[in-house]
């Protein structure tokens, strides 16, 4: 009984024995597979985006605030070599002791004394220290200066390079949302005309001049088409994504139809000038940053030169009568000779020309690769220009292969394996062809960011 049970169950109902999947009631996709949705942000024109870059970017603002960290260390090299000038005031009531009065302050206590006759210290006392040390000879401390301010010209050079990189990003990132958009119109419309192909083959099987074999062929073609389509709106998004990302925002960032990207190279040309003759701003960095090690080098052989210095300092106390009396006020010339100290120079002297080599080997990484980049960005104009040329021959010969291959079905002459062939044919041409000319675009938009300068 058990047996004949589990055979019934596994009888497949009439209503479906003999349905073949592609001709059976399939669940309907999700809209928004299909149908990319429209993002919240939409960008319409190039000076709109660029503001928002320069607005919401992170690593420009990264950029500006280690130029900024860069000129305050600059100023603290400076700071050795100006006055230091200090003031201190104190008021102060004997309770108890000698006659005389001690001023106290940073370099010691100084008696004033009981006075004489015809002004005496005031009770309570009221006293004023000043002092003042200024540098006259300090080698280290110059070359210490010169290397910091290697050191900020490095950091503005590095800043001004990395907003060509951001506008860089920004320009792909665009031509890339627009590619995509592209290709889901383009996988759209092939979606479409897969349809068609399939119902005309449905209703030729029905009319009893087509074959089954037909209607499979075309249905096979019908799903690929579709799952072309879906690839292509998640790629859209994930190019929405970036685009959001690029411009600081955490939400897809799209594009309005009107969005001239075939002027994008000529936007660009405001934004950013060609270089004539000039290093590019990665190269000007690494170059300064290679002087900032040299001077450093310098600055740790100095610390084997003796520096001199001048101090003077000046005590004032209030007395009665009058207003007040300079107690004591002297000058005096510092030399210091440094002569041992463990070892300490010539470990940091070693140092500092090891990362001289350093500088040096990254500067020549960076010069070899934007030789390389250059080259590149030559040719690619060039390339993108023929490939948009054979790309646009291909899908002119698909698209009259496509239109006789369906002429030649309907007489019955072409088989069902060449008319989806033929349609396969010409959704990859029509593909290729947008991508292509979007390809020039961006090749255009390279050759011109890669030998440009972008002031901030």
């Amino acid at each position: 009984m058990l047996l004949a049970l589990f055979l019934l169950t596994a009888v497949p109902a009439p209503a479906q024995a003999g349905v073949h999947p592609s001709t059976a009631t399939q669940p309907e996709l999700a809209e928004e597979l299909v149908t990319p949705p429209a993002p919240k942000v939409v960008l319409t024109h190039w000076d709109e985006a660029v503001g928002r870059l320069r607005a919401r970017s992170v690593e420009l603002r990264t950029a500006l605030a280690q130029l900024e960290l860069a000129g305050a260390q600059a100023r603290l090299t400076l700071s050795p070599l100006l006055p230091e000038v200090r003031a201190s005031l104190s008021v102060q009531e004997r309770l108890a002791g000698r006659s005389s009065l001690l001023v106290e302050g940073g370099d010691g206590n100084v008696d004033v004394g009981g006075g004489t006759d015809e002004s005496r210290p005031t009770s309570p006392l009221v006293a004023l220290r000043a002092s003042v040390v200024q540098s006259v000879i300090n080698v280290p401390a110059w070359q210490a200066l010169s290397a910091a301010r290697a050191r900020e010209r490095a950091a503005g050079a590095s800043a001004r390079d990395a907003w060509r990189l951001l506008v860089r990003e920004l320009a792909r990132s665009l031509v890339a949302v627009v590619a995509a958009e592209r290709v889901v119109e383009l996988n759209g419309t092939g979606l479409a005309q897969a349809r068609e192909r399939h119902r005309l083959t449905q209703e030729a099987e029905r009319l009893g001049t087509g074959r089954k074999l037909d209607t499979l062929r075309t249905g096979r073609d019908l799903e690929i088409a579709r799952a072309e389509l879906l690839s292509s709106v998640e790629s859209l998004r994930r190019a929405r994504d970036g685009l959001g990302l690029a411009l600081g925002a955490d939400t897809e960032v799209g594009v309005a139809p009107g969005f001239r990207l075939d002027g994008l190279r000529d936007e660009l040309s405001t934004l950013c000038r060609p270089l004539r003759g000039e290093p590019r701003a990665d190269l000007l960095a690494a170059s300064q940053q290679v002087q900032a090690a040299e001077r450093e080098v310098a600055e740790a052989r100095a610390a084997y030169v003796p520096t001199l210095g001048v101090q003077s300092s000046l005590t004032a106390i209030s007395v009665d009568p009058g207003v007040a009396r300079v107690s004591t006020w002297n000058i005096a010339a510092v030399l210091e000779v440094p002569i041992w100290d463990g070892g300490t120079r010539g470990a940091t002297e070693r140092a500092e020309r090891a990362n001289l080599a350093v500088a040096g080997e990254q500067l020549e990484s960076v010069r070899r690769t934007l030789g390389v980049e250059v080259a590149r960005a030559r040719r690619g104009v060039a390339l993108a220009e023929a490939l948009r040329l054979t790309a646009r021959r291909a899908r002119d010969a698909a698209s009259q292969t496509d239109t006789l291959t369906q002429e030649a079905f309907r007489e019955g002459v072409a088989t069902s394996l060449e008319l989806v062939q033929s349609a396969e044919e010409l959704r990859e041409a029509e593909r290729t062809l947008a991508l292509r000319e979007l390809d020039l675009v961006q090749a255009r938009v390279e050759a011109l960011m890669v030998e440009a300068e972008c002031p901030l």
